[in-house]
């Protein structure tokens, strides 16, 4: 089944020592890109977070968001900066032997200055944290999957459609050659008024029907229809390849719109047409 690249997602968790909320939200790109905005504290876990989004997400541009909400009972540590204490106390000394100074620096006079102390925070409850996001990217793949499931009905309901008005121009097309047959008899008359060569009369005969001949063009183009619906059954990243088949069935169908000349015919592969770029739309959201 196709999954959607675009989706969202939001997961708050309360573990008694702070309180996790995130958002994840998925979109179009030819490419994965991840963009994380996580706490202070859970920097050093990007590139495992990478990993783990890896191993959901194939293509597309993902941007995560975590907070975490220590609360009261959480509080920043307060820790002495001792190289200012260290810098400080030496700058004293010299002081005192390069211009005779007296007095010695007391605790309360460097625990007054303003860069002593530092807060440091603690550490984040790492599982916690690990749950939030999986919780996150599990939310976010079944959006994705749901979409791609509703994507997955209108392209089948397209490509029936699409099998419909082939096996339309398959039956027309044995009548639409009798309807050529005035138009190939004067063709006939024309060439052998100027060439005496019967061989070469053969061989324009021979041009001229495979000018109109859809034949081959209607078996390929029947062979993409079922390789899309095969594919899209397939669990691999199929967003390019489902574009790659588009590309063919354009090319078929073309081919049949301009080799015909039975206005049925064209009608039919307008309409496939019409079909074709709409599941060509669709497919841009499939990873």
């Amino acid at each position: 089944m196709p999954k959607s690249m675009t989706g969202f997602s939001r997961v708050e968790m309360d573990n008694g020592e702070g309180k996790y909320s995130g958002e994840a939200r998925s979109l179009n790109s030819r490419y994965l890109e991840i963009s994380l905005k996580l706490p202070r504290a859970a920097t050093t876990y990007e590139s495992r977070l990478r990993e783990m989004v890896k191993r959901v997400i194939k293509r597309g541009r993902l941007d995560v968001t975590i907070k975490w909400d220590k609360g009261d009972d959480y509080p920043s540590v307060p820790k002495a900066n001792e190289e200012a204490v260290r810098w400080y106390v030496e700058l004293a000394d010299h002081l005192k032997q390069s211009f005779g100074l007296k007095g010695d620096l007391t605790v309360s006079e460097i625990m007054s200055f303003k860069d002593i102390l530092i807060y440091e925070e603690k550490a984040l409850p790492e599982a916690a944290f690990f749950a939030c996001f999986e919780a996150l990217l599990a939310k976010l793949d079944e959006e994705r999957a749901r979409e791609g499931g509703l994507i997955e009905e209108d392209l089948l309901r397209r490509l029936q459609q699409m099998r419909v008005d082939v096996e339309q121009i398959e039956k027309r097309w044995p009548e639409a050659i009798k309807n050529h047959e005035g138009v190939l008899r004067e063709r006939i008359l024309e060439i052998s008024r100027t060439l005496a060569d019967e061989t070469k009369i053969l061989q324009e005969m021979g041009f001229y029907m495979e000018r109109l001949d859809i034949a081959e063009e209607i078996t390929r183009l029947k062979g993409h229809v079922q390789h899309f619906s095969d594919t899209l059954r397939s669990e691999d990243e199929i967003g390019r390849k489902l574009d790659f088949i588009i590309q063919e069935m354009v090319r078929e169908t073309n081919t049949i719109a301009s080799k015909s000349n039975d206005l049925f015919i064209s009608e039919r592969a307008i309409q496939i047409k019409v079909e074709i770029e709409k599941m060509r739309e669709q497919v841009q959201n499939v990873e």
